[in-house]
């Protein structure tokens, strides 16, 4: 990559997210780019279970967007440079954090923050939080990113919660960033194309890795992984690389508008099939 990325990685509860953000990460730091991991989420912080050796001595995010001001030394002095991993920093709440620990910020201070973030490293990940009314960070993440990592799971709860915000992130204001719907941690008896065809645009399916659970599970996330799962992970994440490069990258915001609106309509005729299935169930 040769220019400075804003890359959000955002999608439905337990998709993914985190082990997609660290994983992208150390695929980026080994391509020499200095990466600056922003995790978002105050409900559920991540710093600590992605560094939990560092966790102890990081300041949180939440003290940050509280600060009068943001200078470049300040998201320096708070970002959490990673021993085994020195091109990757984090950024994120710490461990005890909740919603009403710090002040609330305005939308013009997540813009700060992210365009300063945006100076001092290579590639910017954000890992968003789920529920966009929660974090204003998130939101405005997926406004300025570069490129959206939109994961999908293989789950009904997962329809259920992009027929609630897809159309929310339709609106105009979320058009400048490229999207690529990704359908994750998906498992063998899993029926992947027909998730495919309901979200609509998949370009990518991430394998579910028993030992990826297990990293996640450890704290051990910034660890290698081996064998033959672990092997197709990551020639997936790859072709996720591959389309965040900005040359890369044909998908225009028609397009994508047309493929949103394609995925609603199969989400909407998916979900009608199954209701009156289940209301038969019962009776």
């Amino acid at each position: 990559m040769s220019n400075k990325s804003l890359i959000a990685v955002w999608g439905s509860p337990n998709s993914g997210k985190t082990v997609t953000i660290v994983k992208l990460a150390q695929a980026f730091a080994a391509r020499k780019q200095n990466v600056l991991v922003l995790c978002c989420d105050a409900l559920c912080p991540s710093v600590s279970t992605i560094a939990p050796q560092g966790a102890s001595n990081h300041h949180s995010l939440g003290e940050l967007l509280s600060q009068p001001a943001l200078t470049q030394e300040d998201l320096l002095r708070y970002a959490l440079p990673l021993d085994v991993s020195p091109r990757i920093a984090l950024l994120g709440y710490k461990k005890g954090d909740n919603a009403f620990t710090y002040a609330t910020y305005n939308r013009e201070r997540a813009v700060d923050l992210l365009t300063l973030a945006r100076h001092l490293a290579d590639v910017v990940l954000v890992d968003c939080s789920s529920f966009l009314s929660a974090d204003p960070l998130s939101t405005v993440a997926l406004e300025l990113a570069d490129h959206v990592v939109r994961l999908h799971s293989c789950d009904l709860k997962s329809l259920m919660f992009y027929a609630s915000y897809l159309p929310l992130v339709s609106d105009a204001r979320f058009r400048r960033s490229s999207v690529i719907p990704v359908l994750s941690n998906v498992k063998r008896e899993q029926d992947s194309r027909e998730y495919s065809q309901v979200f609509g645009g998949i370009q990518v399916t991430l394998p579910h890795v028993p030992e990826l659970e297990q990293q996640a599970a450890a704290a051990r996330l910034l660890d290698d992984c081996s064998g033959k799962e672990a092997a197709a992970y990551s020639k997936a994440l790859g072709l996720i690389i591959a389309q965040l490069h900005p040359e890369e990258q044909p998908s225009s915001a028609s397009s994508e508008k047309k493929n949103l609106s394609n995925s609603l309509s199969r989400m909407s005729l998916l979900l009608q099939q199954l209701w009156p299935k289940r209301r038969g169930d019962k009776q």
